[in-house]
């Protein structure tokens, strides 16, 4: 997905009033995070031969891009509406499925179903994963903050549960979810999905290093 532009000449730097006027705690978490961290990036696995125990739900729309006009970012970790509309764009044009719910004129969920997948990039952790043959992957799931708490991300992933098998024929399907967001982590672990193993990029001052962990069997990684 595109980010957005950047300065490209000379940032002046903050002004001494400025400085004074940001809490040094912020300031001390903002250098650590940039200097001293571990993320993780968990990969889930759920089986979709027996999906007699997930339910059904059916007020997710399928392929509807104009449902994208309802778009805003509520978060800082969004795309900018237009940035986002022209990166679903390039994703239907590569075959992606998008499903969304909106509702009083507001998009309250979206997720994206990719039939097939052979190879996961994240540039987060710098690493690639593979899951095997005749996977399908769900992923870029999110809730509006004003219906968060309506379980729209576990009807979510039921639901695409369901497309992945019976439209998309896929044997497993994929999701993956930060180390750090222990809600949706909750969510996926509730329904079933088995942590297939985990992906880690540390970083202290100088010192960095990237590596990977099987949560079960065999899991196949490269460095980026």
């Amino acid at each position: 997905m595109d980010a957005p532009s950047q300065p490209t000449g000379p940032v002046a730097p903050p002004s001494a009033s400025y400085a004074a006027s940001v809490p040094l705690g912020f300031l001390l978490h903002a250098v650590k995070s940039r200097l001293w961290y571990r993320r993780e990036l968990r990969v889930y696995v759920h089986a979709l031969d027996d999906l007699s125990q997930v339910p059904r739900y059916d007020i997710f729309r399928r392929d509807r891009l104009d449902d994208l006009r309802y778009y805003e970012r509520s978060s800082k970790e969004q795309a900018p509406a237009h940035l986002y509309r022209k990166a679903a764009e390039e994703r239907r044009a590569q075959g992606f499925h998008l499903y969304t719910f909106v509702q009083s004129g507001r998009l309250l969920h979206y997720g994206w179903l990719i039939e097939r997948q052979t190879r996961g990039e994240d540039s987060w952790v710098e690493q690639v994963y593979f899951p095997p043959s005749e996977t399908a992957v769900l992923f870029d799931h999110f809730t509006h903050p004003s219906a968060r708490g309506r379980g729209l991300y576990t009807q979510a992933l039921c639901s695409l549960l369901h497309e992945a098998r019976d439209l998309a024929r896929a044997r497993q399907a994929y999701v993956t979810v930060f180390g750090c967001n222990g809600p949706s982590r909750h969510v996926i672990e509730k329904l079933g999905f088995q942590h297939e193993g985990s992906l880690y990029k540390e970083k202290k001052l100088l010192w960095r290093t990237r590596y990977a962990m099987a949560g079960r069997g065999e899991f196949r990684t490269a460095l980026l």
